[in-house]
């Protein structure tokens, strides 16, 4: 494991990213005045990550694999709360492999529409994320397809440094920048690709705290799976790849409420016009809510990171 520990560095996001450029797009950044969402003054910067292809940042780590990584005739496998098998998804139609995506029954409707719309073939059960992965590993075992886990692994992390090496170039000067947490590959993406001073922060929900858990412990270690963000921020473990480059770099880690979630939810909409899933503002709740709190001038940055949701209904 040090072995690949070791190449989660700068000059290999740079590699991968420049790989993958071709099949992603660069999100832009809004940058506004805190005052704007009921703030004291001072700038803060939103990378609009949910406008990326499929809904969400994980498509970066998903094009890292399937470009970086050889894909056997049975094609590629991924166990997901939803956003990662859309992207695998989406990631696969675009390269012309066969995918099989597990899910488990937690997976919203819109992640379940979007994985089908994107042609793989579609397993749903399960209680949780944990048991879509036991289902999906056996089928590689049988079927021989490819495993592209969802945060714990090389590639996944170094795609999803891709999003830190463009807000490295967009805003180089902010003074922290604040990203959700589940397993933990875009936060420890973002550590390797966000050179410089900038404090890192993550923010996970109070209901699946796997990084506190693994930082207090010292190592991975299970933790609670309740949360509104369950199908996105709530493994049972933070990655193990993920973990000693998160513990070395990260400024400090956050816990929200399910509450803090949904308010940040609904003012990103209210005042912006800008739709997130729950995990996809966890980020933004932190400063919302106070948990963090920023200085009056230094630049903040949040990563909205996803998107996949039914929360504003145009069918009417």
């Amino acid at each position: 494991m040090m072995a690949m520990i070791a190449d989660i560095t700068p000059a290999a996001v740079a590699s991968v990213a420049e790989q993958i450029r071709p099949y992603i797009r660069r999100t832009p950044v809004l940058t506004i005045d805190r005052a704007e969402l009921g703030l004291a003054p001072g700038p803060l910067a939103i990378k609009l990550e949910q406008l990326q292809h499929s809904g969400s940042f994980k498509v970066r780590g998903a094009f890292a694999n399937l470009l970086l990584r050889t894909i056997p005739p049975a094609g590629v496998v991924a166990a997901s709360g939803g956003n990662h098998g859309a992207a695998v998804a989406f990631a696969a139609r675009s390269v012309g492999v066969p995918a099989k995506i597990f899910v488990p029954e937690v997976s919203s409707p819109a992640k379940v529409a979007r994985i089908r719309s994107y042609g793989a073939d579609l397993v749903v059960g399960g209680a949780s994320y944990h048991e879509a992965r036991a289902a999906s590993e056996d089928w590689a075992a049988t079927s021989g397809a490819l495993q592209v886990p969802a945060f714990d692994q090389k590639e996944t992390i170094l795609g999803a440094g891709s999003l830190g090496l463009e807000l490295s170039e967009q805003l180089p000067a902010s003074a922290a920048v604040l990203a959700s947490v589940g397993g933990g590959g875009l936060l420890a993406g973002i550590c390797a690709g966000y050179p410089g001073p900038a404090a890192i922060v993550g923010v996970e929900p109070a209901g699946a705290p796997t990084l506190t858990r693994a930082l207090a412990a010292g190592r991975p270690v299970d933790a609670e799976v309740g949360s509104v963000a369950v199908d996105s921020l709530a493994p049972r473990q933070i990655g193990a790849q993920n973990f000693p480059v998160l513990r070395d770099r990260v400024r400090e880690v956050l816990l929200v409420s399910d509450a803090d979630i949904g308010c940040a939810q609904e003012l990103l909409w209210d005042r912006l016009r800008l739709v997130a899933e729950p995990g996809g503002c966890a980020a933004l709740a932190a400063v919302l809510s106070g948990r963090f709190t920023p200085g009056p001038d230094g630049l903040v940055t949040v990563v909205v990171s996803g998107a996949n949701t039914t929360a504003v209904d145009f069918s009417r």
